[in-house]
């Protein structure tokens, strides 16, 4: 009796152990097919989520090879719609079945994780960082997700858009705030700091000077708009142990000086903070 015991626990740490492999191949053989197709993305959105196995490092390869197999389904699909659409004898009829086409595809974006539409007569995409994330969900921390959502906020709405602002100030001191949260949180990787970097300076940055095409400043009586100096000061008041007020609060005291007109010293402490972020 013992001895069966013993070859069933041997057979079940065999299968557990197998079970890992077992997931990364299934994904791995659908990506290495190279059959970019709707049912292949849907197949390895199921695979992984059904999955409980995996280890950090197939996460995170897994993460890269999945990423690039959306990624070219996007621009596999898109060539192909672009090519139906440089026939010199395209007729309308065909034209509709292709506009067809391209909202069809992009229906199906929440089975995808991409969105196609035309620019200037030709089909192009973008691919939503939210779809990745949720397809590896059970995998990440919250704080790893947590990120994932802002990347989607700037994919969706991007803070600055062709040298302008495209959203409140209010709400770029938002996104900051949810930078600072994350990055001060203990259990945020390094790694993970260091994107959210990327992202918190953006935020400061347009924060002191708006965009070249929407400056912070007033073309003509060189004085700060007053929404930003609102959002600036009330970020300060509302998150004083923010990593972000210390910087702020400086920046601050420098307009304060000025009565928050530009100045010299304005742009001095400007371009003193990108040179050294």
């Amino acid at each position: 009796m013992k001895k069966i015991f013993f070859v069933f626990i041997i057979v079940c740490l065999f299968l557990a152990s197998c079970s890992k492999e077992t997931t990364n191949n299934k994904v791995m053989q659908i990506v290495n097919s190279e059959q970019y197709t709707v049912e292949n993305i849907q197949q390895i959105s199921k695979i992984i989520n059904g999955s409980n196995d995996l280890s950090k490092d197939d996460v995170s390869n897994l993460y890269i090879e999945v990423g690039n197999f959306i990624r070219m389904f996007a621009e596999h699909t898109a060539d192909s719609l672009n090519n139906c659409l440089s026939n010199p004898n395209l007729e309308g009829i065909e034209l509709n079945a292709i506009n067809s086409e391209i909202d069809k595809m992009t229906k199906m974006s929440n089975e995808t994780g991409v969105e196609f539409f035309k620019s200037e007569g030709y089909v192009v995409y973008g691919i939503m960082p939210i779809f990745l994330a949720n397809i590896f969900h059970p995998y990440l921390t919250d704080e790893e997700y947590r990120f994932s959502e802002i990347e989607q906020m700037e994919y969706e709405e991007p803070a600055t858009l062709d040298a302008a602002v495209t959203i409140s100030y209010q709400d770029i001191a938002d996104r900051l705030w949810m930078c600072d949260k994350l990055i001060a949180n203990q259990n945020s990787t390094e790694e993970l700091k260091t994107n959210l970097q990327a992202y918190r300076n953006t935020y400061i940055i347009t924060l002191m000077y708006g965009a070249d095409n929407t400056p912070a400043f007033d073309w003509q009586t060189h004085k700060m708009q007053q929404e930003i100096k609102d959002a600036l000061l009330n970020y300060v008041k509302d998150h004083p142990n923010a990593e972000s007020t210390t910087t702020l609060k400086e920046y601050i005291a420098v307009l304060e000086r000025s009565n928050y007109f530009e100045t010299q010293a304005t742009r001095a402490f400007y371009f003193n903070y990108l040179r050294n972020n």
